[in-house]
């Protein structure tokens, strides 16, 4: 009887080591839970960071091609029409107009950026010089058809008035670039500004993602 009470005492003095293998691969399943999540948020920063980078890069061309067709608009070189066709004096207006429809595909390009700049950058900045883009579209639409008008009523003989002369030059100098001299251009100067901010603020982003 004597040995079996020796091997009860022996099992009972190695009791703590089933508590103590347990606690332990609990603590391995923790630690292995906690390096996952560590490596799956580094993996999600990572491809936000790529995503940055390619959104970055893509609106920076995007607004320098925009910012390039929209100075051929303003060209103050202009065009009469085809051999044969009567004028009106509107030709060259109406084909600009038609230019600046033409950027359709641009600026819903350019709108799923902005949209996408908000989630992934999400810079105040930025979307504010994007914005002037649009403005610039805007205000070219108006200065042009108000040019026409301008137009049609000079060929009819119609006087304008004080206010409409107004207008007019005011049109005249969002149309033309170059046309105001003071240095105070309603379009080139905002979206010359704009390319700046946005030039600031995405070629770091760009950068970043190309030394990972």
């Amino acid at each position: 009887m004597e040995p079996i009470s020796a091997c009860e005492n022996i099992c009972n003095d190695f009791s703590w080591v089933g508590p103590i293998s347990e606690w332990l691969r609990n603590i391995a399943i923790v630690v292995g839970v906690f390096v996952a999540w560590r490596q799956l948020d580094s993996w999600r920063r990572e491809k936000i960071a790529i995503k940055r980078g390619d959104l970055c890069e893509e609106l920076f061309a995007a607004t320098s091609e925009l910012a390039a067709k929209l100075a051929h608009i303003r060209s103050p070189f202009g065009y009469g029409p085809p051999e044969g066709e009567t004028d009106d004096g509107t030709y060259d207006y109406k084909r600009r107009l038609d230019l600046v429809a033409e950027l359709d595909d641009d600026y819903l390009r350019l709108r799923q950026l902005k949209i996408r700049q908000k989630a992934f950058v999400g810079d105040e900045a930025l979307d504010a010089a994007i914005f002037e883009f649009f403005k610039a579209r805007t205000e070219l639409l108006i200065a042009l058809r108000g040019l026409i008008r301008a137009r049609r009523d000079s060929v009819s003989g119609r006087i304008p008035t004080e206010r409409a002369l107004e207008r007019q030059n005011r049109y005249e100098a969002i149309m033309w670039e170059g046309a105001d001299f003071e240095g105070n251009d309603p379009i080139k100067q905002p979206i010359d500004e704009a390319l700046v901010q946005i030039e600031e603020r995405t070629i770091p982003l760009i950068r970043l993602e190309l030394n990972k």
